[in-house]
């Protein structure tokens, strides 16, 4: 991966700034007030309930994963391809539950919102590392802390 400028791997940390907003909000609000929150998004509860806590563990891990890319986007390029990845498939899932009556209408928002955080992953990890698979494979010869030749 060739070095590139400061402005373009702190965009990229700032995009996983806010997918760490998104996914720590709705980890939160899962683990702590979904029978709260479910009537105002419409949503159906799933039975057993731990189902639910799962998920909310596994988002807010995820919020915590996207808070350490923010951190040094640089170093962590191969994880933030492989968000980035994650996040469109993740619009894809809820799109596809949504067409197909598998889940709940609400999620058609969380697919566009997911597909817009991907998208804007993927140009900036362009911008920055040159892209998702120069990203996953970074050049050794240059210190990814620092973006200089070793």
């Amino acid at each position: 991966m060739k070095a590139r400028g400061d402005a373009a791997w702190k965009a990229l940390g700032l995009s996983f700034l806010a997918g760490a907003v998104v996914d720590l909000a709705f980890g939160v609000a899962i683990l702590v007030a979904a029978e709260q929150v479910a009537p105002w998004l419409r949503l159906t509860l799933p039975h057993p309930p731990i189902y639910l806590d799962l998920d909310g563990l596994l988002l807010c891990a995820l919020g915590a994963i996207y808070v350490l890319v923010w951190r040094q986007p640089r170093r962590l390029a191969p994880v933030a391809a492989v968000a980035t990845l994650l996040r469109f498939g993740g619009a894809a899932l809820f799109a596809v539950g949504v067409a197909t009556g598998r889940a709940d209408p609400v999620f058609a928002g969380i697919a566009v919102l997911d597909l817009a955080l991907a998208l804007v992953h993927l140009v900036l990890l362009r911008r920055a590392a040159g892209g998702l698979v120069a990203a996953l494979a970074p050049d050794p010869e240059v210190d990814l802390r620092s973006g200089d030749r070793l």
